[in-house]
């Protein structure tokens, strides 16, 4: 039977969310494919938008079109879409639960908790700096007002609607944890989703195969998709001080201010930094290459 209680994968681009998503899924309950960008299809009704949609995502779960359009069937609401679009493929592997990642989950928990009541969120959460630093490297939203309204809309927004409460479906993880004590992170994250570990998903060895068909869907060179062809690592804890500096984080940090945001980019960098000393506390060391 499959279940009712998927999971919803987000947070800020370029803060390990795929990394996250290509671990869970080596779990034998859990499907977690490629991001579906099932939000954006709200609005985008027309026949032509529609098969191209589904013919990107039959070349990224390896099916023939003609069976994603028969799963989907002629449901049109972006919900009700992504819902048997993913139980399709969750049957397809033998795995009764499945697991979506898009960035902007965290922002639309509201809407999810509505269509799937017994869904869980995770939340990634990675060091602004080294997330600004990573934008830079790629040259995208490199302004700081264009940077902060990402940013606000992910990271911010999660935390809003979670407040000072807390909230049962909601998880939230950091990135530098993920990659320094992988183990640690991965059990807790399947104790909160209620599910047996399994030592497997924390033996990451990389996906080159989600980097290539990325590349045939879009003819696009994914960066993120090229580093999750490769091992763990966790030589980018700490990139930013290599990238753009003081100085470069300076007006990004004085943005997130003026927005509201002060407290928290603080905290977040000093939970990193405590990370890192307990990490070289108990002797963790790089898993692949060396940390800055």
């Amino acid at each position: 039977m499959l279940s009712r209680d998927p999971v919803f994968i987000g947070g800020m681009f370029k803060s390990g969310t795929s990394l996250l998503r290509a671990m869970l899924g080596r779990h034998s309950r859990i499907f977690a494919g490629l991001e579906t960008q099932w939000l954006a299809q709200d609005g985008r009704n027309t026949p032509t938008e529609r098969r191209e949609w589904l013919e990107r995502l039959a070349i990224f779960f390896d099916v023939p079109p003609s069976a994603l359009e028969q799963a989907v069937g002629d449901e049109v609401q972006a919900d009700a879409c992504l819902d048997r679009l993913m139980r399709f493929l969750s049957a397809r592997d033998g795995k009764p639960r499945w697991a979506e990642k898009t960035p902007y989950n965290v922002g639309a928990i509201d809407r999810i908790l509505t269509y799937w009541p017994d869904a869980k969120i995770i939340h990634v959460v990675r060091d602004p700096r080294d997330v600004y630093a990573s934008m830079v490297e790629i040259g995208k939203w490199k302004e700081p007002a264009v940077f902060a309204n990402h940013w606000c809309n992910t990271v911010g927004a999660a935390r809003d609607w979670l407040g000072a409460e807390g909230h049962p479906a909601y998880h939230e993880l950091r990135y530098e944890k993920l990659v320094l004590a992988p183990e640690t992170a991965m059990r807790e994250v399947l104790a909160f989703l209620g599910e047996p570990w399994e030592p497997e998903v924390a033996m990451f060895d990389g996906r080159p195969q989600d980097f290539e068909r990325v590349q045939r869907a879009t003819g696009k060179l994914s960066a993120t998709l090229r580093r999750l062809a490769l091992p763990l690592t966790d030589s980018r804890i700490g990139v930013w001080a290599k990238i753009i500096g003081k100085e470069d984080w300076e007006p990004i940090s004085v943005e997130l201010s003026r927005r509201g945001y002060e407290r928290l980019v603080a905290a977040l960098i000093a939970e990193t930094d405590a990370i890192t000393m307990e990490a070289e506390r108990s002797g963790c060391v790089s898993l692949v290459g060396s940390k800055p």
